[in-house]
């Protein structure tokens, strides 16, 4: 196993990765005394650790907020036609496609993906595109028009979602 990663993320981590999600640049300083605040304990260095091994275990992404750039969002749920291997091509299909997050799981579709384009039309061809493929059976999408979202649930442990 790499030694860089966390087998698991708990309450310090989250509230680190909450308090560098607000200021990417808080000195570790700042980070210990938000930790003490919150009860925990800890030194200048034993945060550098942690914050080290956290940044080996997370990703950066520079993704455009579709308000700004007056994008639609699209949200599609895709059941694949049942056949052998229609699953898999339907995943790949959407995963070359202009969708940003492509999942695969259990439940009444086989595939979800989400993605973005500047007008309602666009939308509306991206759907239509994935609709006329083989391997797919059916096809339910929502456009967003309005969404909330809180990091601060994103950031929750399970011990934390607990109290």
């Amino acid at each position: 196993m790499d030694d860089s990663r966390f087998e698991n993320v708990d309450d310090i981590d989250s509230l680190i990765l909450e308090i560098l999600g607000a200021d990417p640049r808080a000195p570790y300083s700042e980070i210990a005394a938000k930790l003490n605040e919150a009860g925990y304990e800890m030194s200048s260095e034993g945060i550098r650790y942690r914050v080290t091994k956290l940044l080996d275990s997370t990703t950066v992404f520079f993704l455009l907020d579709p308000e700004d750039v007056s994008w639609e969002i699209a949200r599609l749920a895709v059941e694949a036609v049942d056949e052998p291997g229609a699953k898999d091509e339907t995943f790949e299909m959407l995963a070359d496609m202009r969708f940003w997050h492509v999942v695969r799981g259990i439940g009444t579709y086989d595939v979800y993906a989400v993605g973005m384009a500047p007008t309602l039309r666009d939308i509306d061809e991206l759907v239509t595109s994935v609709e006329e493929h083989d391997a797919v059976a059916r096809v339910d999408y929502i456009v967003v028009t309005d969404r909330e979202s809180n990091l601060d649930d994103y950031y929750m442990t399970p011990e934390k979602s607990e109290e």
